[in-house]
């Protein structure tokens, strides 16, 4: 398999003291009824990086292309080489203009914009705050005023949607996402001054056994179409009557079926966005 290969060639080169290595999956996208899936390609070429940092020693291009190929078994013109700065190979995070006063401000930016800013460290979870899902629910929660207001945030990722309630006046903020992101949300919270709103827990909102205190003012999900459904009625036992509800990670193609379940047991749609493909809504409970 491709994927066995491509760990054979690692280790062979971790062997011989190449230890910083780096390779796009061998996956491919595909639409699906809850979005997207992926599969792994079981045929097919990987190109594998490595990256040699030039310390006080000049590094010796051809030497390595020849060592690396001898490795690999592979002919010395199949190993090509780029060079790099040092910072060109860690895909900088731009700042992000929300359109609405609002710029995300990546932490190593220095330039800082003539707006309101949410500061944040680039993660390793979803809500990353350039996937348009994530700017969609900020848009929609930073215009609201939800002083004392307790709020629900059901796959927090980076946190970006906890601290868009917070800074909207949000008294008390649960956070929850199934990849323990605890460290990494409170990181954020406190570059923005608002850690003692956030309470981050590790925790899967279908599992039965899962349980949460009282109601909320606010609920966010920004996962996809099949959950969103799959949570109705955990949504329901805890938004409060009258309560306001962000659903988001659904694609133009489930958005009517994942919104059906909401609109049929009492909930009003009030406004829908879409970027590309995804979708954001924005309900009121009405009982």
């Amino acid at each position: 398999m491709l994927q066995e290969a491509v760990d054979e060639a690692i280790e062979k080169l971790n062997m011989h003291g190449y230890y910083n290595s780096y390779y796009d999956q061998p996956i491919e996208q595909y639409a699906s009824d809850n979005g997207y899936g992926v599969q792994e390609i079981e045929d097919g070429t990987v190109d594998l990086k490595v990256i040699i940092e030039e310390e006080s020693i000049p590094v010796d291009v051809e030497k390595e292309q020849a060592s690396i190929a001898a490795i690999l078994t592979v002919a010395k013109e199949k190993v090509h080489y780029q060079l790099l700065d040092t910072v060109e190979w860690q895909e900088p995070f731009p700042i992000i203009d929300l359109q609405n006063g609002w710029f995300i401000k990546p932490v190593q930016e220095e330039q800082v914009p003539a707006g309101k800013i949410i500061h944040f460290e680039p993660p390793r979870a979803f809500g990353s705050g350039l996937h348009g899902t994530t700017q969609d629910c900020l848009r929609l929660i930073l215009r609201e005023e939800m002083k004392g207001m307790r709020v629900l945030d059901i796959g927090t990722g980076a946190g970006l949607l906890s601290i868009g309630a917070a800074l909207s006046g949000a008294s008390e903020i649960q956070a929850i996402d199934m990849e323990d992101v605890g460290e990494e949300v409170l990181y954020n919270a406190r570059l923005n001054g608002v850690e003692s709103n956030i309470k981050v827990s590790c925790a899967d909102a279908l599992n039965p056994k899962f349980g949460i205190d009282g109601t909320f003012d606010w609920i966010f999900i920004n996962i996809a179409a099949n959950e969103i459904k799959q949570l109705f009625a955990f949504v329901d036992r805890h938004l409060a009557a009258g309560g306001r509800l962000i659903l988001s990670g659904m694609v133009t193609w489930n958005e009517e079926d994942a919104l059906k379940v909401y609109q049929e047991n009492g909930y009003q749609l009030k406004e829908i966005h879409q970027t590309d493909e995804w979708v954001t809504a924005y309900l009121i409970k009405s009982r």
